[in-house]
């Protein structure tokens, strides 16, 4: 995955997954790293690759 500035629906796009499930996901991430991005629109390649990263160490859904 290419990391760039993107907001958090473009983000959902390029994991695959909507963008309630991003959302879900995110939850579970470091509180401190929540308040940091908290009302911003765009998230910056670094946020970028911190979300993708844990989120990547999430399990998916298997599919039948």
């Amino acid at each position: 995955m290419e990391y760039k500035t993107m907001n958090r629906k473009e983000l959902a796009m390029e994991l695959e997954i909507s963008g309630s499930t991003l959302w879900r996901r995110m939850k579970d991430l470091d509180p401190q790293f929540k308040e940091q991005i908290k009302g911003r629109y765009v998230l910056l390649e670094n946020e970028v690759k911190y979300i993708h990263e844990q989120i990547s160490g999430m399990q998916k859904w298997p599919t039948l």
